[in-house]
């Protein structure tokens, strides 16, 4: 998959143990947490913010557009090689037009434009959602 080509120091993932759907453009995502090769990078984290996901390239079957949603969170905590996310959520007005997240997918992140000279200059992460097998989701029913 050369589109999904990400250079393994820069990869980030995201995984949760549940994804709940209750409220439009919602999902919580329970048991959240950081982790990939990039872990060791990260610098501090505040304990509450968020962080915009750019799903366009993946998504643009289902909305005419970019998508690009917000993934909050309230509480964090590092333990060894992981960043545990607390009070997760997911968000987009059109959250509800694209594929549900299933409980055993994870996101990869591409983080290679937000190291500290860089972030500044790029507001989203180019993202990726991956199925529990390791393949990325092609929704264009190839």
């Amino acid at each position: 998959m050369k589109e999904f080509s990400i250079s393994e120091k820069f990869r980030l993932e995201i995984h949760w143990s549940r994804s709940i759907y209750d409220r439009e453009g919602i999902a919580k995502l329970d048991g959240c947490y950081l982790s990939g090769p990039v872990i060791k990078e990260v610098a501090q984290m505040n304990e509450e913010d968020r962080m915009k996901l750019d799903f366009s390239n993946q998504y643009l079957v289902f909305v005419p557009y970019f998508y690009i949603a917000t993934l909050y969170w309230k509480g964090i905590r590092r333990v060894s090689d992981k960043i545990h996310l607390d009070n997760v959520l997911l968000t987009n007005d059109n959250l509800n037009a694209v594929p549900k997240l299933n409980d055993n997918d994870y996101i990869v992140i591409d983080t290679k434009d937000h190291e500290d000279e860089k972030h500044q200059y790029s507001l989203v992460y180019p993202s990726y959602l991956i199925r529990f097998d390791g393949e990325k989701y092609d929704f264009r029913g190839k």
